[in-house]
């Protein structure tokens, strides 16, 4: 997976010449301990609001409620005003003194405003651990406001401007690197101070916050001030002096001169605050605000300053609740080095979409588990068992805030400024990150009382609404052919999608009908037997039977047959046929399998559904491909995964429907429903045009240049047909393409017309789908339960798809797999663990209620990773990397390898079900690991890329440029053709 984050992601800026020298790193190492008083006080009030003696001093309210009956509300019993006064009052003096500290950063440069910010922090905490009173403690929580505000307004600054352009986000996040460093130091602190006998240790805990204060006032004291300061003030030889200096060579003209030109246009600004609302500084001013309020919104303040709180909320005792904390804290600090080591090299969108992906899963996965434990009355304690999970997922929350919107929340705003509003930009960003973090303290503790679990919902909410604002990005590849997206292409990629229905249709439907007792009983009465047996029996081999495997498999055999000879049909013919031939088959199938009497017409029915598969699955990803827009071909593609995915909605809901039937032929009523989708498809497709890369390659090229006039929008269309009858030209050439396939220049796609279709049956996907239902009837659901949980997952999987409708173009093919075989690895390791714990080897038990409704959350995560990755992908990605003389041969192969794989599984799944019990989800979780390291090593981004230019990108790639070499390629009219 690492290898799939490595992305020249240059700003196309100039390159100034320079090194990292040991004065730089030394600087910024001084002023990122600005950081330190910050994280310092994050942990230490967190911590000496959950010690006894604190509480009994300055909030004993809270301290009798605390102490009183558990039956207590749980969510309630630290509300108190005056508590949330203590901690955020910090906030509201920063946010003031942020404003002062732009001014003092400005004027007298950025180290005496670290300074001046270490000192006040230092008065602070003298008076806070020396405070007799409430007065005295609020007092000393403003002035370390003070200190905060100017710290945090100059040190982002400092780090920015001393830091060569190639590595400014690996040293500026070590400021965020610091304020983790002071949070763990905190947490320690107060694990120890707590058990000092005498009730004084909170006061120790208070008092050393004067040591990050005294660092950094020391060390900015000594600290040269910056080049872009010097210039600033007016000291340009000092500057010009400092500049030679930090970059380590004498070669520092051009940066220089740069310097002074930006420093002659911040000197015509005599008014930055009012300058910096004008238009022209729109987008630097959005971010200045919205980060930082996203940054809050993320709620890890909440979770870092009162994790003692939440810990013992959830049931922990004093000392457990402070190592708690100690152990976010070295989570906090450790992933804040990858963040760190990976910043520079992956880029600032990686990690701040990454890690709010994370975080959603997370507040989602704790807010659910605190809702079972405390319900909405909170009249309960939790159990050790759910209290470890609360601290995993926790982590991992925090572990994901703290390589992305922890340290880029401060990285971001402090880089995008020019220098006539960067000062008041960094204000502005201190300021809104002070204010909503005040805002937060002050009502947190209301908002869990009144809004109970779901408070965490709510800041997940918001994690997925900065996500969805942040997946559009431009890029771009090869040429970029006139046109745009037509209503005609539209509604022609929709028809054609609807191929995919049959495919779902199938999948959905015969899962349900095998969990129906009448099917069972007519069909398959020795697993009907086994199933109604008694409950001892081995939940794992119950439904193990190779006839009820060969029904569901049989189709799978058809489709890998058929699709070779769909590949002639295909190229002969046209893409339309070849669909319309299929949803024929599909509709024959659906009526004998209606009206079977016994297994033989069952089986047969199959086979003849599985033609009709084959066939579709064929044509369709090509007609998409070859009709859709070069940079819209990813979103128009995965509809036919879209369909899939509503065909298989569809038959859950319908098998929900029919199994509600009496009189036991509610089963025949879901076979019958299959002639819907295979009607859509056959009388679609007879309507459909097909694409000008068929029309030319059967010698129509004139209808070929008009339906690409029609298609595009527009007559500028000449450089894309030009391409297309080269590429024609190229593939006419090749007489066999069955054996040209195998040739050494198309290694790289064959071999992922080949590993594509394998990896995603591995994922285990069709094995969830189709026997879905036996699944959660498995783990103990009824059977009405069984068939809703299906729906359930049915939904998941077509929001998942939109999804990766709506971002694979903009986000690229190589981030969306290597995301998704994270989550689906985490889901398959989880699921199966629980079932593990549940069945053990003997499978001799039921599911308890409890453990339920994870199994379906679990998995309904593991079928939206695969929706958004692998299920929409593993269609894609093939469709798009064959040159013409290769197409149909090279989408026959990805199709057969599919059905090969899906019939294997669909053979052998039970019996690895009843054999290798709960590992199995282990063994799926493996096959997992290894196609995500796949993906990040071997498989090139293919978005943006016209397909008749696909060749340059296997040529460019680091592995596979070995097998397409200089003698393959050549240029042909203006246009990349293979030798």
């Amino acid at each position: 997976m690492a290898g799939g984050v490595v992305a020249n992601a240059s700003g196309g800026g100039k390159d100034y010449p320079g090194k990292m020298t040991l004065f730089v790193f030394l600087a910024c190492l001084i002023a990122a301990t600005g950081g330190l008083i910050f994280g310092y006080d994050l942990g230490i009030s967190g911590g000496v609001t959950s010690m006894d003696p604190f509480l009994l001093k300055f909030f004993p309210s809270v301290y009798k409620m605390e102490k009183a009956n558990h039956s207590t509300n749980q969510y309630c019993k630290f509300d108190s005003e005056f508590l949330t006064l203590f901690t955020s009052s910090l906030y509201l003096a920063a946010l003031v003194s942020s404003f002062f500290a732009s001014t003092v950063t400005r004027v007298f440069g950025r180290k005496w405003s670290m300074f001046y910010g270490g000192i006040t922090f230092l008065l602070g905490s003298v008076i806070n651990g020396g405070a007799q009173d409430i007065f005295m403690l609020i007092l000393g929580r403003l002035l370390l406001g003070v200190g905060v505000g100017f710290a945090n307004q100059s040190v982002p600054l400092y780090l920015s401007e001393m830091a060569p352009a190639r590595l400014r986000g690996m040293l500026n996040i070590g400021f965020q690197l610091m304020i983790t460093i002071g949070i763990f130091a905190a947490n320690l602190i107060n694990y120890a101070t707590s058990k000092i006998e005498g009730g004084w240790g909170w006061r120790v805990s208070l008092a050393l916050a004067a040591v990050p204060a005294t660092v950094i006032t020391l060390g900015s004291f000594f600290l040269p001030d910056t080049p872009n300061s010097l210039i600033e003030r007016g000291y340009k030889d000092q500057a010009k002096e400092m500049l030679c200096k930090i970059r380590g060579t004498e070669d520092i003209q051009m940066e220089y001169d740069d310097l002074l030109t930006a420093s002659e246009e911040a000197q015509a600004i005599k008014h930055p605050w009012s300058n910096i609302l004008k238009r022209k500084y729109r987008p630097q001013l959005t971010m200045a605000i919205l980060i930082p309020f996203f940054q809050q919104l993320t709620g890890i303040n909440v979770i870092m300053f009162y994790a003692p709180v939440l810990f013992k909320t959830i049931g922990f005792g004093d000392d457990a609740s402070l190592m708690s904390a100690v152990i976010t804290g070295l989570v906090n600090v450790f992933a804040t080095f990858v963040s760190i080591a990976t910043v520079d090299k992956v880029g600032r969108r990686t990690l701040l979409l990454q890690g709010g992906i994370q975080m959603f899963i997370c507040q989602i996965l704790v807010g659910t588990m605190i809702a079972i434990m405390f319900g909405t009355s909170g009249e309960t304690d939790i159990s050790k068992k759910y209290a470890f999970w609360v601290v995993v997922f926790i982590c991992i929350y925090v572990s994901g805030f703290a390589w992305s919107w922890g340290p880029l929340g401060w990285l971001v705003p402090s880089e995008i400024f020019s220098m006539e509003i960067r000062s008041a930009g960094q204000s502005i960003t201190v300021s809104v990150n002070m204010f909503f973090t005040f805002i937060i303290g002050q009502i947190f503790l209301t908002m869990l009382c009144h809004m109970k679990f779901g408070l965490f919902y709510f800041f997940g909410g918001w994690r997925s609404f900065t996500m969805a604002g942040m997946v559009v990005v431009n890029a771009s590849g090869g040429k970029d052919y006139p046109g745009k997206m037509t209503l005609f292409v539209f509604l022609t990629c929709l028809v054609a999608s609807t191929g995919g229905l049959i495919f779902g249709y199938d999948i959905g439907i015969s899962g349900g009908v095998i969990a129906m007792d009448p099917f069972l009983l007519k069909f398959f009465p020795s697993v009907y037997e086994l199933e109604k047996s008694n409950q001892s029996t081995d939940q794992y081999c119950k439904f193990d039977s190779k006839f009820l495997t060969l029904f569901t498999s049989s189709l799978y055999l058809a489709a890998l047959v058929s699709s070779f000879f769909a590949s002639t049909v295909t190229r002969v013919f046209g893409r339309k046929w070849s669909m319309f031939y299929g949803g024929i088959t599909f509709l024959m199938g659906s009526v004998i399998n209606c009206g079977a009497q016994d297994l033989f017409m069952l089986i047969l029915g199959r086979l003849l559904l599985g033609v009709g598969v084959g066939f579709t699955n064929q044509s369709v990803p090509l007609y998409l491909s070859e009709m859709a827009p070069a940079r819209l071909r990813g979103m128009l593609s995965i509809g036919f995964q879209l369909m899939i995915t509503i065909g298989i909605l569809a038959a859950n809901l319908i098998n929900y429907g029919t199994a509600q039937i009496e009189g036991g032929w509610g089963w025949r009523v879901s076979l019958a429903l299959a002639a819907v989708p295979a009607t859509i498809i056959t009388l679609g497709s007879f309507f459909l045009p097909d694409t000008p890369n068929s029309l030319i390659e059967r010698g129509y090229k004139d209808k070929a240049k008009e339906m690409l006039y029609k298609i595009r929008g527009t007559e500028d269309i000449q450089m894309e047909y030009d391409d297309m009858l080269t590429a024609s030209k190229e593939a006419k050439a090749i007489k066999h393409p069955w054996s040209n396939i195998l040739k050494r220049k198309y290694r790289p796609q064959l071999t992922m017309a080949i590993l594509i279709p394998f990896f995603q049956q591995f994922t285990g996907i069709n094995v969830i789908m189709f026997y879905a239902p036996i699944i959660f009837m498995t783990i103990g659901f009824e059977d009405d339960a069984s068939l809703m949980s299906v729906v359930i997952t049915g939904l998941v999987v077509v929001f998942g798809t939109s999804v990766s409708i709506a971002i694979v173009d903009k986000f690229g093919r190589r981030m969306l797999f290597l995301q998704g075989g994270i989550q689906m690895f985490i889901c398959q390791i989880i699921v199966g663990t629980m079932i593990g714990i549940l069945f053990g080897t003997n499978g001799a038990t039921d599911i308890s209620k409890e453990y339920a409704p994870w199994v379906v959350i679990f998995i309904c995560i593991y079928v939206a990773g695969f929706a958004w990755s692998w299920g929409s992908l593993g269609w894609l990605v093939p469709s798009e990397i064959f040159s013409m003389e290769i197409r149909s041969v090279g989408q026959s192969i990805t199709v057969s390898v599919n059905m090969l794989c899906t019939f294997i599984i669909g053979q052998i799944f039970l019996k690895m079900l009843c054999y290798m019990k709960f590992r199995l989800f282990y063994f799926f979780g493996g096959w997992i690991v290894v196609m995500t390291i796949f993906i990040a090593l071997f498989l090139p981004e293919t978005k943006n890329v016209p397909i008749e230019e696909m060749i340059l990108v296997w040529k460019n790639h680091w592995f596979w440029g070995r097998f397409v070499n200089d003698g393959y390629v050549h240029v042909a009219n203006g246009m990349i053709v293979i030798a």
